[in-house]
């Protein structure tokens, strides 16, 4: 007896490549994230992105499911504990977006400490000569980089700190090795001795919200934060307080909680914080490489074990 070949479901747009790839291993559906629930009860496999909600309600509907590809890194759409009380499988793609995030993390460390800014306009003889003699920003040779997460990321925007001259310290659950000079600490002396810190965690039940008031008190006074890991590790009216009273001098802000921001957003009409929309990953190469979760999808629906589980603890 011939097995049937297996429905994947996809609500979310993959490029060409990894849809071929989805074809040649069963039938492809395509839709989109607000009609999924509308064929999920046909779905052995679905691969979403971002906005597609995989929750109680849709898992009810989806008696075939085995697994849920997501093509990105965070979970936060994806209810994972439901998926694994159900037996589906949740994968997706941590490696993809690596290096775009080590790119967006050191940009945002240049810029806080540098404040270049543009010329949009013609400067007058006394404006542009007023303008080259300010005196602002300070070099990062000397100053003190604290990662909480040296895993993918946060070791190799450690490798890049450390060659332009800045202490390296370290938090992690997990032992790390490094191939440079490093030092791994508990979190508060990260945060008490510290001039930047930068955050690179997934987010679990012991990272949310772990950036808050308490932790924020221990933070070297002055110094300077960067998440460009997940919104929800972050309370965000604790930060916007401690941005406000000085405690933290400066801050570069990539994910958010929620998302969108609401109009009464703490950290919004402070000077002193960079905010952008979730736009670290944001580049070509890495959104192609997020589309690789149809591998694990496929390894999962003919039985083999994938490369990119999400973590027993991911949220």
């Amino acid at each position: 007896m011939t097995q049937q070949e297996p429905t994947i479901v996809v609500s979310e747009p993959l490029n060409e490549r990894s849809l071929d790839y989805l074809r040649r291993h069963g039938r492809v559906i395509q839709t989109t994230a607000d009609r999924a629930a509308e064929v999920i009860d046909q779905a052995d496999g679905l691969v979403v992105r971002t906005y597609t909600q995989v929750n109680e309600e849709l898992l009810a509907r989806a008696g075939r499911l085995k697994v849920v590809g997501r093509a990105g890194v965070a979970l936060e759409n994806i209810d994972v504990p439901a998926c694994r009380r159900r037996g589906v499988e949740v994968v997706h793609t941590p490696q993809a977006n690596t290096l775009a995030v080590v790119d967006y993390t050191l940009a945002m460390i240049l810029q806080l400490n540098r404040r270049f800014w543009p010329m949009t306009r013609p400067l007058s003889e006394p404006e542009f000569h007023k303008a080259r003699k300010q005196v602002f920003g300070k070099f990062l040779a000397g100053q003190t980089l604290g990662i909480v997460g040296c895993g993918r990321i946060g070791s190799r925007v450690g490798r890049a700190a450390a060659a332009l001259g800045m202490t390296v310290l370290y938090n992690d659950i997990r032992p790390v090795e490094l191939d440079y000079p490093a030092r791994a600490v508990e979190k508060d002396e990260l945060y008490s001795a510290s001039d930047i810190v930068t955050i690179h965690v997934p987010l679990t039940r012991l990272t949310r919200g772990f950036i808050n008031a308490r932790s924020l008190e221990r933070f070297k006074p002055g110094c300077q934060f960067i998440n460009a890991a997940r919104g929800p590790c972050v309370d965000y009216a604790a930060l916007a307080e401690a941005l406000r009273s000085g405690r933290v001098s400066a801050a570069a802000i990539d994910c958010h909680d929620p998302e969108p921001p609401p109009s009464d957003y703490p950290l919004y009409g402070l000077d002193n914080v960079i905010l952008t929309p979730h736009i670290a990953a944001r580049v070509p190469e890495a959104v192609e490489r997020m589309c690789d979760v149809v591998y694990d999808v496929v390894a999962i629906l003919e039985g083999r074990a994938p490369e990119y589980p999400a973590a027993e603890d991911e949220e």
